[in-house]
């Protein structure tokens, strides 16, 4: 049991770690639908970075209708990745 957390934590870290080198969120840029893929992608990671440092952005304050709409379907799909791996081996 205490290896699984410790595997946990070390993904995680490095999910946040890839999040922070490949997909940090600027606030004052426009985002295209592109854009919508990876910040989509990296949703968990930088959510959880906000959740420990409040200025870091999980979603573009500015950003197109296809931003919104690439972001939504590929951060469920990353999301959805997530927690179905967990049970595989």
């Amino acid at each position: 049991m205490v290896g699984l957390a410790v595997r946990v934590i070390i993904q995680g870290a490095l999910l946040c770690l890839l999040g922070w080198l490949f997909c940090d969120i600027n606030s004052f840029e426009v985002y295209s639908w592109y854009s919508g893929l990876w910040h989509g992608l990296f949703l968990p990671a930088n959510f959880v970075r906000h959740l420990i440092w409040k200025d870091v952005l999980y979603i573009a304050p500015l950003h197109t209708v296809a931003y919104t709409v690439w972001y939504w379907i590929v951060g469920i799909l990353s999301i959805l990745s997530f927690f179905l791996r967990r049970g595989r081996r």
